[in-house]
């Protein structure tokens, strides 16, 4: 009897027991959860190992996260470990890989590679001050470095990108692009066309494919010309030296003096040549008209082609006349007395 009452009592207990230890655990598991933050979750990434610290100072971070990227020359060289704002200014905690130097006075950027992308500083060395190259830095940042907030770049505002990007596309930007699209596609050939044009390029090309022998022989050309001025570069610098440049000065004087002599005496008879404008004009006239012979000379060369061909030389080759009727107007009667009258010249009659 006894151990029927103690079951039961047992299995009261835990019953009992079931609704209030449940909520407790699940309480408990939220709690939990509630205490561990992103940075306490474990990172793909490689971390920095022993590195050294520096301090990076902004006057806005905006969204950057601890943890994001420290790059430099595109290359992951560290991880920020830590914010903190102070009145002034954001100072960034940042962990530099072991054996990176870089150099005392680089500069700091907040950027993101895409719009919406992750943030990460970016460490951007000044400008060579030197032939060299050299940066003009005195030494590498050092454990406990500082960046001050006059050799960073905070990151422009989300708002003001999305601003910017909204007047990009409201500007009418899309629609001029679009326009020019359309144009051209207006200007552009024919598909037929195209492909007449594509195949006689083609034909182009396997022709100067073909025909690489002609193109060697005009470099050959070229080069020998080049090589035959390089050859004759002692009479070149002669001809083209202070001496020649003297030669060159005095000839154009010369030759200037003779224009100045010829020029007054073209003038003379420019000005006393008006009797010859009748002349001239006849000249014109006669001028058209040797035009209009000249341009009328093929036809007129058809002509007496065809007049030597078809009337002269038969002619000539057999020169004979078959007189096969005589026609006269008054009649038979005056036909007779004409005959009369020629053979009474010839003497047959009297």
């Amino acid at each position: 009897m006894r151990r029927k009452w103690f079951s039961r009592l047992g299995r009261r207990t835990i019953r009992r027991g079931v609704p209030v230890a449940i909520p407790a655990m699940v309480m408990s598991i939220v709690l939990a959860g509630c205490a561990i933050g992103p940075d306490d979750l474990p990172s793909v990434r490689p971390g920095t190992g022993d590195g050294y610290e520096v301090s990076v100072r902004f006057a806005s971070v905006l969204s950057l996260p601890n943890g994001a990227d420290v790059v430099a020359d595109g290359q992951r060289i560290g991880e920020v470990t830590g914010l903190e704002l102070t009145y002034d200014y954001v100072e960034v905690a940042a962990r530099i890989r072991k054996g990176t130097r870089i150099p005392a006075d680089t500069d700091a950027v907040i950027r993101q590679n895409t719009l919406l992308g992750d943030t990460y500083i970016a460490f951007v060395p000044p400008a060579g001050d030197g032939e060299d190259g050299s940066t003009g830095a005195r030494g590498y940042l050092e454990p406990g470095s500082v960046i001050g907030v006059e050799r960073t770049v905070s990151p422009p505002p989300l708002e003001d990108t999305l601003a910017v990007l909204a007047n990009f596309v409201n500007g009418g930007t899309i629609a001029q692009i679009q326009d020019a699209m359309a144009r051209i596609n207006n200007v552009m050939p024919k598909r037929q066309d195209l492909r007449r044009l594509a195949t006689v390029t083609s034909v182009d090309l396997r022709d100067l494919g073909r025909n690489t022998g002609e193109i060697d022989r005009f470099l050959t050309g070229m080069n020998d010309s080049a090589a035959a001025i390089g050859e004759r570069h002692d009479e070149l610098t002669k001809i083209f030296g202070a001496e020649a440049a003297t030669y060159w000065r005095r000839d154009a004087d010369s030759f200037l003096v003779h224009i100045a002599y010829l020029l007054p005496s073209i003038g003379s008879i420019f000005e006393g040549g008006i009797w010859l404008v009748p002349m001239l004009n006849s000249l014109a006239a006669t001028s058209d008209d040797v035009r209009g012979i000249v341009d009328d000379g093929p036809r007129l060369a058809i002509k007496t082609s065809d007049f030597l061909r078809n009337v002269l030389l038969p002619f000539a080759s057999n020169p004979s006349v078959d007189v096969t009727s005589v026609t006269a107007r008054g009649g038979g009667e005056q036909l007779i007395g004409d005959v009369e009258n020629l053979l009474r010249m010839l003497g047959a009659v009297r």
